[in-house]
């Protein structure tokens, strides 16, 4: 335990003071290599680093990025967005529920919350703003919305997650479905609340005839999470060949059918996946040192023979995980929280009797909302510098939708067939 603090310590230690997260990392690891380097060599850092990465499925992230920024490039997002405004503009507070909506849509499209505040947020909040909704009520639908990204596939923490325990990435993706479509229901329940209680707009029905034009249109963005979830439910390929197609797809709408992308646009696209992917892979490789010193101080053991030696069920189990995630999200983002704690919780879990693809699940739902929870948040700042608004306001507009996701979060908790309903239907 002292072995392993002293390097948690200094990692979150470093992370205070701003550090990137891959250096403060890289830094706390060397040093655990210097103090006990009876039982860490230095030579072993530089050898977790390169086998931090030695997976082929981490292609997938870098495909599934490629595919997503290529449909914002090409004009897909601006087709999704259409058809969510065409189907809940109507509605009072119309816009608030198309942003939504809209999230809901684009989230079988990127894999990436981030990438989903950026695409959307840059129509919908303008729009939003100018039709009498507040800076900050904008970026904290926007904010909060986005996060759905996260739980609808494809997604980029669930291929993580997969990699890092014993969960089957294609139960994830499937599993993820409904708590996802349910994630932008609670959402839009908050919404419609706080539309009719302060008195926001409706737009004029258009008609069944603008829906099935803004369809139309979107069709082929609507196809790309078919694509990606038949041929995982199929077995037709790997996860990274999925992610390939997918990209390929992407690619060529954009570029073939739509052409509403240039060389150049299509170039820049391709420079923004790489660098998104060089993020989040960094990490992964760093992350490697992490679980070779996780493994070494025993920690999972420790912590299993814990949680053997209660009284508790799975299902309060699962409910303290949930609780200490959503602590852990407000300083770690995602990807880091999974790389971290989940190969400490994992084995832990299963011997307590719970479902890893649940775990899963509820892995990713609790690192979503730490995207939208305080000091870390990087969705909360994102959509407040898009729509101009002090972080702080945003925060506080934020709340009740932030109240929408732990009910959702302890939903999933306490009734474990929201996840595995779609598994059994499917015989996955």
């Amino acid at each position: 335990m002292i072995e392993l603090g002293f390097t948690l310590g200094g990692m979150l230690g470093l992370m205070v003071l701003r550090i990137p997260i891959f250096l403060a990392m890289a830094l706390a690891t060397a040093a655990f290599a210097i103090v006990f380097q009876p039982i860490m060599q230095p030579m072993v850092v530089a050898q977790s680093f390169m086998r931090g990465l030695d997976n082929q499925a981490f292609t997938a992230i870098v495909y599934f990025f490629a595919a997503g920024a290529f449909m914002n490039a090409g004009g897909m997002s601006a087709r999704l967005l259409e058809l969510a405004r065409a189907l809940v503009a109507h509605i009072r507070g119309g816009l608030a529920h198309a942003n939504i909506a809209a999230s809901m849509v684009f989230a079988g499209v990127s894999g990436s919350a981030v990438a989903d505040a950026a695409a959307v947020g840059s129509v919908m909040v303008p729009a939003m703003k100018r039709d009498g909704y507040s800076a900050a009520y904008s970026a904290a639908v926007t904010a909060t919305s986005a996060t759905i990204g996260l739980v609808i596939p494809p997604s980029i923490p669930m291929v993580v997650f997969a990699l890092f325990t014993p969960a089957d990435v294609t139960k994830l993706f499937i599993a993820g479905i409904l708590p996802g479509l349910m994630m932008g229901g609670f959402l839009l329940v908050a919404s419609v609340i706080i539309a009719y209680r302060r008195g926001y707009p409706a737009h004029d029905w258009q008609g069944w005839h603008r829906v099935w034009v803004a369809l139309r249109r979107s069709i082929l963005a609507l196809l790309m999470p078919v694509l990606v979830v038949a041929g995982m439910v199929t077995g037709v390929a790997t996860v990274s060949e999925i992610g390939a197609i997918a990209a390929l797809y992407a690619a060529m709408v954009s570029l073939l059918i739509y052409r509403e992308v240039s060389l150049r646009e299509f170039w820049d696209a391709l420079v923004i996946a790489a660098t998104d992917s060089a993020k989040i892979l960094i990490v992964i490789a760093i992350s490697g040192a992490f679980v070779w010193i996780a493994a070494r101080t025993g920690i999972a053991n420790e912590l299993a023979l814990v949680l053997g030696s209660t009284s508790l069920g799975p299902t309060a189990v699962l409910a303290l995980i949930a609780v200490g995630l959503l602590l852990l999200g407000t300083v770690l983002e995602p990807v880091t929280l999974l790389i971290v704690v989940a190969p400490v919780i994992a084995p832990a879990a299963i011997l307590a009797g719970i479902d890893i693809t649940q775990l899963g699940i509820v892995f990713i739902l609790a690192s979503a909302i730490g995207l939208v929870t305080p000091p870390v948040g990087v969705l909360l700042f994102v959509t407040a510098a898009q729509a101009g608004a002090p972080v702080t306001a945003v925060v506080r507009e934020a709340a009740i939708f932030l109240v929408a996701l732990v009910a959702l979060l302890m939903t999933v908790v306490v009734w474990p067939e929201l996840t595995s309903y779609l598994i059994f239907i499917l015989d996955i």
